[in-house]
């Protein structure tokens, strides 16, 4: 349970610090190409300070949460929260390129490749193959 909170709070981290060149990535269950975010469009995302997403993940969308990612450390990095019911966990998240690597202390960092699927609604893809969580943010 705690590794899919860990994955969620990576996803949402990449989508905040994304990349430099659109990439086309080729999700496990899916036929066709999904566009991710390249450097230049992630960091745009996470230009006007700290964000607050809000994210589903798991099996139809059953698990949820809301996570805040701080600008305290650089423009594309800083701490996290991740609140899941009444637990919160903090962290890490850092843009690298095109990656959003978020770390909330559980395991190793979690990289995701996001994809914009709507104004301020993202797909984020585990190690950019496997689709994770969506979320949208404020």
């Amino acid at each position: 349970m705690k590794s899919i909170f860990t994955v969620i709070a990576v996803a949402t981290v990449a989508f905040a610090v994304a990349g430099c060149a659109t990439q086309e990535v080729k999700p496990m269950k899916q036929k066709e190409s999904v566009k991710t975010m390249n450097a230049k469009e992630l960091a745009k995302e996470f230009a006007k300070g700290s964000k607050m997403c809000s994210w589903k993940a798991g099996k139809k969308g059953k698990d949820r949460g809301t996570d805040y990612y701080y600008k305290d450390i650089s423009a594309t990095s800083g701490n996290a929260d991740r609140q899941i019911g009444k637990s919160t966990l903090q962290g890490k998240w850092s843009i690298n390129g095109d990656v959003l690597s978020l770390n909330f202390g559980i395991a190793a960092p979690q990289n995701y490749k996001l994809a914009k699927i709507k104004k301020k609604t993202y797909v984020a893809y585990l190690n950019g193959v496997k689709k994770k969580m969506t979320f949208t943010c404020k």
